[in-house]
């Protein structure tokens, strides 16, 4: 038995002494879940309210039989190597009684391309210890020195990086060093590596994002499978993805798993306001008039959704960390938008499990052909052989049909755009053709196109009833820790302060454990792997920014300079 009973003679005796406690987790997408997983394992008897009929907030799928039946998610989305939270968090939860969700429903890696309008695809390897900057992004061996002294500028610091490399734009930090279109292939890898687009992400969390993918310590093992023998996921190795639909494979599996546990679970009933007397809340208001009470209360909500509620009780607005959620939002909420493309015929694809940027899109699209990495359990759709989920990343730029931008599109005119923006791209109809005897993906039939059924287009632009928060140049100051000034009152979510750093799936695992060590401190968390060299410099760095001094890298380059020009001038005068 793989998954192992929690409880030791040890823990029996911390549930015994916490039987009384009781926590309200208000959120059931990854954060709220995991403080609900920790929770209870230690004995707490929790209860989760969630304003969805069902877990897992931005990363859950659905099925609807006016959409052929085909499952349908926010975005697809990939679990890095230096995922420690969530690797660790999944073996924990059950797949069924001989095993763990771990060892059932990860995927090999996946190998990023790089499709431009014209010429052809350029792919890294996803077993490779190294970016291939010059196949990937065609740079010269210039640019590419340039390209990682930027990097590793922001790899040696740590406050100048938080505070001012986090307030500039990652695609203008490397504009005066790329050659143009160098520049615009590698910022159109923001939208589906770092989970933000060019437009927004900053300096800082790029190249830590980077950083994390390079450095990380841990080592994930997994058997061998249909595709070869066991493997290791390590540093400077792909990513791998869900092996089905989100909820289907992972998110039900947990609800039940924490069911067996005695969790309670409200579905669609939100948070309305928090009740505050002296230093402790004293009950949660729900918007169907009802009152919640108990010990800890837990918001692991969206950061608008936060700010609505901490708006209806100012008091608490005020509060130190809970105050930063008005500034947190103000840049509003991130466009993202994904749709599906259903074909009736299997389509091939040259590459295992191979992902597309394509990079000359207006909308920065990137696409994934979902039969690659889901197993046969998994329908793709009433008819459906090959299913793409297309992303749509940048939605500040207008498209070419229309001359719109995707947030003043109809439903009608964006998918005409996307449409359009992937028939230009010759080089994945190339890689179509290749691998299916000269057939284009255009002559096969397509069954079904369909955005995320919660986008709702309207003349006054484009929303949903879930915001989606990113980090950007403008957020890194404002975001809160887990812990707040409230006694019995803790934050959770990729919004929180977490060394990941970034939004993502291992922020929101991290947040919900970080939550729960603020009452349980001996609960493991893993931080952020990082080289003793860059701990180091970022600590002498840390010093030359107090001073108002350059990057440790330039002071360094400096003294070089000045003892060459030295040697040089005593070589001279002797």
């Amino acid at each position: 038995m793989v998954v192992k009973s929690i409880s030791t003679s040890t823990e029996s005796a911390k549930k015994s002494a916490k039987k009384a406690k009781t926590v309200a987790v208000f959120g059931g997408g990854i954060a709220g879940l995991t403080v609900a997983h920790e929770f209870v394992k230690l004995g707490y008897k929790v209860k989760v309210f969630e304003a969805n009929s069902d877990a897992g907030g931005f990363f859950r799928s659905a099925r609807r039989k006016e959409d052929q039946d085909m499952p349908s998610e926010y975005s697809w989305h990939g679990m890095g190597p230096w995922y420690n939270n969530f690797f660790e968090l999944i073996k924990e939860i059950p797949f069924d009684e001989h095993s763990s969700l771990y060892e059932n429903i990860l995927t090999r890696p996946v190998v990023f391309g790089l499709a431009p309008n014209s010429g052809t695809a350029h792919f890294g390897d996803s077993n490779s210890k190294n970016v291939d900057l010059e196949n990937l992004f065609s740079m010269t061996t210039k640019e590419k020195w340039l390209w990682s002294w930027l990097m590793v500028k922001v790899w040696c610091s740590n406050t100048r990086s938080s505070e001012k490399y986090s307030n500039i734009n990652a695609k203008e930090a490397w504009r005066p060093y790329l050659d143009a279109s160098t520049l615009n292939t590698w910022s159109a890898t923001f939208g589906s590596w770092v989970g933000s687009d060019w437009w927004h992400v900053s300096f800082h969390h790029v190249a830590h994002f980077f950083r994390k993918q390079l450095v990380t310590k841990y080592s994930y093992h997994h058997t061998g499978d249909s595709d070869g023998g066991p493997w290791d996921h390590t540093a400077r190795t792909g990513w791998l993805l869900l092996n089905g639909p989100s909820s289907e494979v992972w998110f039900d599996k947990w609800v039940d798993d924490l069911k067996q546990k005695q969790v309670e679970f409200y579905w669609q009933t939100s948070l309305h306001r928090l009740s505050f007397e002296e230093n402790s809340i004293t009950a949660a208001e729900l918007d169907n008039g009802e009152t919640v009470q108990a010990d800890i209360y837990v918001m692991a909500l969206n950061p608008f959704c936060a700010a609505d509620i901490l708006a209806r009780t100012p008091v608490l607005e005020d509060k130190p960390q809970l105050n930063l959620f008005k500034p947190l939002v103000k840049q509003g909420p991130h466009t993202q938008v994904s749709f599906r493309i259903g074909f009736k015929e299997k389509m091939s694809w040259p590459r295992k499990r191979c992902a597309l940027v394509i990079s000359d899109s207006a909308f920065n699209l990137t696409l994934f052909s979902q039969e690659q990495a889901w197993g046969k359990p998994s329908s793709l759709g009433e008819n459906i052989q090959s299913l793409w989920t297309v992303t749509a990343c940048v939605s500040k730029v207008p498209g070419p049909v229309h001359g719109l931008c995707l947030e003043q599109c109809t439903e009608e005119q964006f998918l005409d755009e996307v449409l359009f923006q992937l028939k230009q791209c010759h080089a994945l109809d190339e890689l179509v053709k290749k691998a299916n005897d000269g057939k284009s993906w255009q002559d096969f039939s397509m069954v079904k196109i369909k955005v995320w059924h919660e986008w709702a287009f309207s003349p006054e632009g484009i929303t949903s009833a879930q915001p989606k928060w990113v980090n950007s140049t403008n957020t890194q100051q404002y975001i809160p820790q887990q812990k707040t000034t409230i006694s019995n009152l803790v934050l959770a979510g990729a919004h929180t302060k977490t060394t990941a750093d970034v939004w993502s799936i291992e922020a929101a695992v991290e947040s919900g454990k970080l939550a729960v060590k603020v009452f349980e401190p001996q609960l493991k968390v893993i931080p952020q792997s990082n080289f003793l060299v860059f701990k180091l410099l970022g600590k002498i760095d840390d010093v030359l920014y107090y001073f108002k001094l350059p990057n440790v890298l330039d002071v360094g380059l400096i003294f070089m300079a000045m003892l060459l020009v030295s040697a040089i001038a005593l070589g001279i005068a002797g």
